[in-house]
C-alpha cells in the first residue's frame, strides 16, 4: 500500500479488573465491524467483543486504513494484549478522519489519480457484499462508519440519500436509525426497553432479553442439537457449581406483607406521572432499598470470607440480578444505602437497559457485596437462590399474592411475599442472617420509613 509510513496494531483489551478470577480467561472476537481497506477514526468502534458478563465495543487507537484483520470472528480466549489486527496509517487516511474527502472511496479515487491511475480501484476483496450497493456505501454516497454500514443494510436505508452528523459531515449509526423512523436514533433494542418500562411489571428482568452471542449447533440425531457455550454460559455454569460445592449455604426464609410497599408505590408513581417524570417506581426498587439498609443496619452481614481473612465492608453495593438471552447477569447499584427510591428506580432502569444490550461495563458488574434475585413477576412463591462468590449474601424474592393473614386474632386478605436469604455460613452465621432478614422485612412493611 502506497504511503505508508506507520502500522499500528489493534489489541484486545484487559476487559476485567486485575483481581476478578476470570480475567485470565480471555474473550471471544464476536464480530469485525470493518473489513481490509476501510478507513476508521480514532476511538470507531471496529469490533465487538464477548466476555463473560457483556458484548463490549472494541475502538480504534488512531485513525487510519485497516491494513490486516489477524484473528478470525468466532474465536475464543483471546488474552489481553493479544493483535487482532492491524492499521495502516498514511496522508488519505488523515484527510478522512480530518473530514477533507468525500468518502472512503472517492478518496482512494483521488489518490490514484495523482499518481496518474485512471481508472477507479476495485474494492477489498474480502469486503463483505452489504458494504456497497443502493443499501450500503457506494462511491456516491458521504462518508460512514462500519456501524453506520451495518445498520443501512438492517434497516435498507440509502447512505447516499442522509446528512451526516458525524465528524466531517461522516453518517453515524444514529443518522441511519433516525432515517429507519427510530426517534432520536434510538435502536430498536432501545425501543423495546421503553415497552418493557412502561410496562406493569414489578421487576427488571425482562421476558426478552437480547445479548449478542455467536450460534453454532450440531446435529446430534433426529430432534437433538448440541449448540455451543458462550463465554457467559460457561462462566455461570463454572461458578454456580464451584459455588455449590465449596460454598456452605444456609438459608432463611420469612414472609412479609407487601400491602404497604404496593400502596405507597402506587402513590408515588402518580405523582411522578403528574410531575411528567419518566420514571416508574417497582416494587423491586424498594427490596433493593431494604436490603440496603439492613446490610447498613447489620453490618456483620455485609461481609466476604478470604480464607484466613474477613472482608467486612463499609460501602453497601447490591447486585440485581437481570435475565438476558446469555444468562443471569448482576450489575451493581453503588452505595445503594444513601440513594433514595427515585434514584435507585432510574439506575437499575439504566443498567438493566445496558445488561440486556450486553453493553456492561467490566466496573458496572464487579464488586457488590450482596445480591438480589426476584422472580416474582413470574409468580414464584420462593426463591432459593445460589450464592453469588465470593459474596456472602443473596436475597431470594418470591410474589407479592394475596393471601389470608390473621391479625390481632381477625382474619383479613393481605399481599404476602416470601423473602430467602442465603448465606455462607463460612462468613455469616445464623443469628446474623435472621437479623438481616428481619430488618429487611421490617423495612418493607414501613416503606415510609425508608424514604427519611
Amino acid at each position: 500500500m502506497s504511503g505508508v509510513t506507520d502500522s499500528i496494531p489493534i489489541e484486545m483489551p484487559q476487559l476485567s479488573a486485575g483481581q476478578d478470577e476470570d480475567a485470565s480467561a480471555g474473550a471471544t472476537l464476536a464480530s469485525w465491524l470493518v473489513a481490509v481497506g476501510d478507513l476508521v477514526e480514532q476511538g470507531e468502534v471496529v469490533a465487538e467483543l464477548e466476555t463473560d458478563k457483556a458484548t463490549v465495543e472494541l475502538e480504534s487507537p488512531v485513525a487510519g486504513r485497516v491494513l490486516e484483520l489477524i484473528v478470525a470472528e468466532g474465536t475464543e480466549g483471546v488474552v489481553p494484549g493479544t493483535v487482532l489486527g492491524l492499521l495502516a496509517s498514511d496522508e488519505a487516511s488523515e484527510n478522512a478522519s480530518a473530514g477533507s474527502g468525500d468518502g472512503a472511496a472517492s478518496a482512494s479515487v483521488s489518490a490514484d489519480r495523482d499518481s496518474g491511475a485512471s481508472e477507479e480501484p476495485a474494492p477489498p476483496a474480502n469486503t463483505p457484499p452489504e458494504y456497497s450497493g443502493s443499501v450500503g456505501e457506494n462511491a456516491d454516497a458521504p462518508r460512514s462508519t462500519p456501524l453506520a454500514r451495518r445498520a443501512a443494510v438492517a434497516n435498507e436505508v440509502d447512505l447516499a440519500e442522509l446528512a451526516g452528523t458525524g465528524a466531517g459531515g461522516r453518517v453515524v449509526e444514529a443518522d441511519v436509525l433516525r432515517a429507519a423512523g427510530q426517534s432520536d436514533g434510538a435502536s430498536a433494542v432501545a425501543a423495546s426497553e421503553e415497552q418493557r418500562a412502561s410496562a406493569p411489571l414489578d421487576s427488571i428482568a425482562s421476558a426478552a432479553p437480547v445479548v449478542a452471542s455467536i450460534d453454532e449447533s450440531v446435529a446430534l440425531e433426529e430432534g437433538v442439537r448440541s449448540v455451543r457455550l458462550s463465554t457467559m454460559r460457561k462462566t455461570i455454569a463454572r461458578r454456580m457449581t464451584e459455588s455449590k460445592q465449596q460454598v456452605p449455604h444456609f438459608y432463611l426464609r420469612m414472609r412479609v406483607r407487601m400491602d404497604e410497599v404496593v400502596s405507597v408505590r402506587a402513590r408515588l408513581n402518580e405523582r411522578l406521572a403528574a410531575e411528567g417524570r419518566d420514571i416508574r417506581i417497582s416494587v423491586n426498587d424498594f427490596v433493593v432499598r431494604a436490603l440496603a439498609l439492613g446490610l447498613r443496619d447489620v453490618p456483620s452481614a455485609n461481609v466476604q470470607y478470604a480464607g484466613d481473612a474477613m472482608h467486612a465492608f463499609e460501602r453497601v453495593d447490591v447486585s440485581v440480578a437481570v435475565a438476558t438471552d446469555g444468562g443471569l447477569v448482576t450489575p451493581v447499584i453503588r452505595d445503594a444505602d444513601r440513594k433514595g427510591l427515585t434514584t435507585l428506580a432510574e439506575e437499575v432502569k439504566f443498567l438493566a437497559g445496558l445488561a440486556r444490550d450486553g453493553k456492561l461495563k467490566p466496573e458496572q458488574y464487579q464488586g457488590g457485596t450482596a445480591t438480589i434475585s426476584n422472580l416474582g413477576m413470574y409468580g414464584i412463591e420462593s426463591v432459593y437462590p445460589i450464592l453469588n462468590p465470593p459474596q456472602a449474601c443473596i436475597l431470594g424474592v418470591g410474589a407479592a399474592e394475596e393471601q389470608a393473614v390473621v391479625v390481632d386474632g381477625e382474619l383479613q386478605v393481605g399481599r404476602v411475599a416470601s423473602l430467602t436469604l442465603a448465606a455462607d455460613h463460612r462468613a455469616v452465621d445464623g443469628a446474623v442472617g435472621a437479623q438481616l432478614l428481619a430488618s429487611v422485612r421490617a423495612r418493607l412493611i414501613d416503606p415510609l420509613g425508608m424514604m427519611l
